[in-house]
């Protein structure tokens, strides 16, 4: 089955701050990154950035932080607020998602990951880093670590994919979300796919975490990226994406001597234990973390920073 692209209008609009208040977001962090894309078109990021509060010291390392959909940078708040010392951390919107600039074109995850290089070089960060990566997150982050090698000192994953297992069914939600007719009411002119999603978390989200993981989301003009990434998932050979993806996973040998952390919420309907096994099939050198009880959203079911960070401490001196 050949993927068509979801046939959406589409509304550019500028890059934007998130509004003030949002809980566990610090004002401070929020900046706009002007860069091209691999097209040479001008873009505008919004990023989550402690560089500031580093106090003009030369950060030990860069945690390089990618969201999956539907949520938006917003997710790594905690990490950000409990950044080890001396080490930046930075967390990206993907162009369409959060604050990010809304473009009139389908971006592919090839796109995606030539997105990520462009905001990091935009950034000056020129390693070591570690990218810390969620959902389809993970993909782009691998992307990017497998292109930035010289750069990488450590991958951290939780609740993400690279490759469908052979003989596994595709997740229900996902295959729920594709069926033709359902996608676009799902994703886009319904914030269906989004309440899903914010519902995957095991500990509840208090009512003003929704809202902030809403915040960037309120129209359907603001959503059409999130349709967009779920048409992208290659489900078979003859999607555009499918050889991006595969290649990408068989490529993953390249970074077997890079230190690796999985961090996994076992209780998650899209991203099982069998995509986690297929990881460290991948990745045999990780260290896994199961968080029993947390689910898709372990990022706020559990305190991941408390595994980060000494984790980092194990990482071999970056020459």
């Amino acid at each position: 089955m050949t993927s068509r692209h979801l046939v959406t209008a589409r509304v550019t609009a500028p890059a934007a701050l998130p509004p003030s208040g949002l809980p566990g977001l610090d004002p401070s962090w929020s900046r706009l990154v002007d860069a091209p894309d691999a097209a040479g078109v001008p873009r505008t990021w919004h990023v989550l950035d402690n560089l500031s509060s580093l106090g003009g010291t030369v950060p030990v390392g860069t945690l390089l932080c990618v969201h999956g959909n539907p949520t938006w940078s917003y997710l790594w708040r905690s990490v950000l607020a409990q950044a080890p010392a001396g080490w930046r951390v930075v967390a990206v919107d993907h162009l369409g998602m959060g604050f990010s600039e809304r473009t009139d074109g389908f971006r592919r995850l090839a796109d995606r990951i030539s997105d990520l290089g462009a905001v990091t070089e935009a950034l000056a960060i020129t390693g070591p880093v570690v990218t810390v990566a969620h959902d389809w997150g993970g993909a782009i982050s691998l992307g990017w670590a497998l292109q930035h090698r010289d750069q990488l000192a450590g991958v951290v994953l939780t609740n993400t994919a690279v490759s469908q297992p052979a003989g596994s069914p595709v997740p229900g939600l996902i295959a729920l979300a594709r069926t033709p007719g359902v996608l676009r009411a799902s994703t886009v002119l319904t914030p269906t796919f989004l309440n899903g999603t914010l519902r995957l978390a095991r500990t509840p989200l208090a009512a003003e975490i929704r809202a902030a993981y809403r915040a960037p989301y309120r129209t359907a003009d603001r959503r059409v990226a999130i349709g967009d990434f779920v048409d992208d998932i290659p489900l078979s050979p003859e999607h555009p994406s499918f050889a991006t993806l595969d290649a990408l996973a068989s490529g993953l040998g390249a970074l077997a001597d890079v230190p690796v952390l999985m961090l996994w919420g076992p209780s998650d309907p899209v991203f099982s234990d069998r995509y986690l096994r297929d990881l460290i099939d991948r990745l045999p050198q990780a260290d896994v973390h199961r968080y029993e009880g947390a689910g898709h959203l372990v990022v706020d079911d559990r305190d991941l920073p408390a595994a980060i960070v000494p984790w980092l401490t194990t990482l071999p001196a970056f020459p």
